[in-house]
């Protein structure tokens, strides 16, 4: 016997919804309201506010229909038979004159043939999930695991979340995701840069120097970024014309295998970016009247589930028996469970997105990222009062439409540096004095790490050689040996 924690099926339907976007979400409502026959429907007020009221060229249609002669031989079978003929004639006439240019009717097929959808990376891999050798019992979760793969291929998602909302162990996880590494293309579904490499080890089987860069892709990818030939050739014992030929086998890996799934006619990174779906932002920011912000979620994004009135009279009904009024009973409590996650879900992304605006006041009053202050999403969930991992499940792939632009809600949650003010500067605040250092340096003589941590302790930021490393690796800015102008 052991103790262990176990989570009850309304809390993990709440964790699900949580991390869900609304378009999924209300995917999930469709699904739900499929299975489960009282639920009547599941409609935005918007929707329904639209469809509440008949035209009023159809309310008078109505009331005219009703006072007609419905006889053989009254005004209505007269008027209906008039309106088939009519509409028979027109339909055998355009038939007749149709053009029976084949010319034309293959210009048309080719047209309809050639309005294809790209597939996504996403769509590609779970294709493959049947197809594979995993369990029938852990496809559910592989279909789960792909859905956090981004573009590259990587996988951005948390194994503890996922574990949470799953019940699975981490072994049982990690497994299915070395299991999706081996999909095409090989190499999805890796956490890092080392793993996405040695997932596509298979292709070098043929190759003489397969253990050499196994080895280094295990030990010495930080070297090789680093250019530090002498230490990888002293530590594998390879000559330098031997690690240049270790070095060419290991760029015919794809450090973004995902890149690889794209329309045909997108040959480079940065069109794929054009090929993305169109966020849907959840959360509007709007003037609160008090010189404030406050954080709204529209109306229309509150799906409404609604339960039939039909069986809730049959639980009153004598003639129901037991067993049938049983079920109904336990149809609506997971109704009414569904209505509730929704509603805590839209109530939680309320809350959390109003404590990230009240605690990064310079972003909104200036109207530009660069004014973020530290955030930690701990931070966030003291103030709203819930877990910290329930703040990573609500703002994953959630955006907030801004007075500035369409933010990603993460964007928000940055570290911070102490100054010697005893003040603290954000992250994104350091990398930008970073880079604009960089670009106003004389390219004959370029800014060492070193260096540039010098000018920001000047400035009274205390950063560390290794950390303006980091941030410059993030830039996508080179080392100074790379941008030096060579005369």
């Amino acid at each position: 016997m052991r103790l262990g924690q176990t989570m009850a099926p309304q809390m993990r339907q709440s964790l699900k919804m949580l991390q869900m976007t609304s378009l999924e979400l209300r995917a999930e409502l469709q699904h739900q309201m499929e299975l489960n026959p009282v639920i009547e429907d599941v409609r935005s007020p918007l929707e329904r506010q639209m469809s509440a009221e008949l035209p009023q060229e159809h309310a008078g249609a109505a009331v005219t229909e009703r006072e007609l002669d419905f006889t053989p031989d009254g005004e209505a079978a007269q008027t209906t038979l008039a309106t088939d003929d009519g509409y028979r004639d027109y339909f055998l006439g355009n038939m007749e004159s149709a053009s029976g240019d084949e010319e034309a009717r293959s210009r048309r097929q080719h047209l309809f043939d050639s309005l294809v959808r790209t597939e996504t990376l996403q769509e590609h891999l779970k294709a493959q999930v049947p197809l594979s050798d995993i369990p029938p019992e852990d496809r559910e979760l592989a279909v789960a695991l792909i859905a956090h793969v981004d573009d590259d291929g990587y996988f951005r998602g948390s194994i503890p979340d996922i574990q949470m909302v799953t019940g699975a162990s981490e072994a049982h996880v990690l497994r299915v995701l070395a299991a999706i590494q081996a999909f095409d293309p090989p190499g999805c579904g890796a956490r890092d840069l080392r793993e996405c490499l040695l997932a596509q080890m298979e292709k070098l089987d043929d190759s003489p120097w397969e253990d050499e860069v196994r080895a280094l892709i295990d030990r010495h990818l930080p070297d090789v970024a680093a250019r530090r030939e002498g230490l990888i050739c002293q530590s594998l014992g390879l000559t330098p014309e031997e690690y240049r030929k270790v070095l060419a086998e290991l760029r015919t890996l794809n450090p973004k295998p995902g890149l690889a799934i794209r329309p045909p006619n997108v040959t480079k990174a940065v069109d794929v970016d054009r090929e993305r779906d169109y966020v849907r932002p959840e959360v509007f920011v709007l003037p609160d009247g008090n010189g404030g912000w406050r954080a709204t979620v529209p109306a229309r994004d509150l799906p409404e589930i609604h339960i039939s009135r039909k069986y809730l009279d049959m639980l009153s009904d004598p003639n129901c028996n037991a067993e049938t009024k049983a079920y109904i009973r336990e149809r609506i409590r997971a109704a009414e469970a569904l209505r509730e996650a929704v509603a805590n879900r839209q109530d939680t992304i309320r809350g959390i997105a109003q404590a990230i605006i009240d605690a990064q006041p310079d972003v909104f009053a200036q109207g530009t990222m660069n004014a973020l202050r530290p955030l930690t999403m701990q931070q966030v969930a003291d103030v709203v009062g819930v877990h910290g991992t329930t703040v990573s499940r609500t703002v994953r792939n959630k955006y907030m439409r801004t007075p500035f632009g369409t933010m990603e809600l993460r964007k928000f949650f940055t570290g911070g540096l102490a100054t010697e003010s005893g003040e603290t500067v954000s992250n994104m605040s350091v990398q930008r004095q970073i880079r604009d250092l960089i670009a106003a340096e004389d390219a004959t003589n370029p800014l060492s790490d070193d260096r540039i941590a010098a000018i920001l302790k000047a400035k009274g930021i205390t950063i560390a050689r290794r950390t303006v490393a980091k941030y410059r690796i993030e830039l996508g800015i080179p080392g100074a040996i790379e941008r030096r102008l060579k005369s």
